[in-house]
């Protein structure tokens, strides 16, 4: 029986929260893309629902997005992890990976946070947590891919940050089921109250 934690009670305050939807770039989900996400285009109505539902009830919306110079020089040992050569469905400055999925929808209230590193929380990766702070957010509506690279180191430092941390495992993706099924176990147990959209929409709409 599994036990239960102080972080299963959290409940999700709008007052307090902010939706973080991480890196829906063309790098991973157009088609053709290098490293594709599977399922990640699935996610996608469901990411705009989830959105649109927080934009109604004053939440902050946050974009973040992947980009690294053409050089590579500020990409340091994450370049070492890559296949050589290029591709216009790459998260580099001046290619179209870097861009927002096409079905994305993007408001023009909405922030964009571009980051140099998995992690959008690690210093000089972003003003990711500079910004929620300035908000007066301390609880993150988290979604987005990969779910065990990008999602993942960011949310594992937001809670180590003292950020609530509320992951919607079925707005999520990664490069197989076995990640996305060991990623969304870890995360759970370590990092954040993992929940189904269909969950986190109820609560929405009960302060609505």
């Amino acid at each position: 029986m599994k036990i239960r934690l102080p972080k299963d009670d959290w409940q999700i305050e709008p007052g307090k929260t902010a939706v973080l939807v991480i890196d829906i770039q063309r790098a991973y989900f157009d088609p053709g893309a290098p490293r594709p996400v599977a399922g990640g285009r699935e996610i996608v109505p469901g990411i705009n629902q989830l959105t649109a539902m927080c934009r109604r009830l004053h939440m902050p919306v946050i974009f973040i997005c992947q980009t690294s110079r053409p050089d590579g020089s500020d990409d340091g040992l994450k370049r070492d992890f890559r296949p050589p050569g290029d591709h216009e469905l790459k998260t580099v400055e001046g290619k179209i990976g870097v861009e927002f999925y096409s079905e994305l929808d993007v408001a023009q209230s909405d922030y964009v946070v571009p980051k140099i590193r998995y992690s959008a929380f690690i210093p000089g990766s972003s003003n990711l947590e500079r910004l929620l702070r300035g908000l007066g957010r301390d609880s993150i509506i988290a979604c987005g891919a990969a779910t065990d690279v990008c999602v993942a180191t960011t949310i594992a430092h937001a809670m180590m940050l003292d950020f609530k941390v509320f992951l919607i495992s079925d707005l999520t993706a990664t490069f197989t089921e076995e990640r996305q099924k060991a990623a969304l176990n870890v995360i759970d147990q370590h990092f954040a109250k993992v929940m189904t959209f269909e969950e986190v929409k109820k609560e929405l709409e009960s302060h609505s």
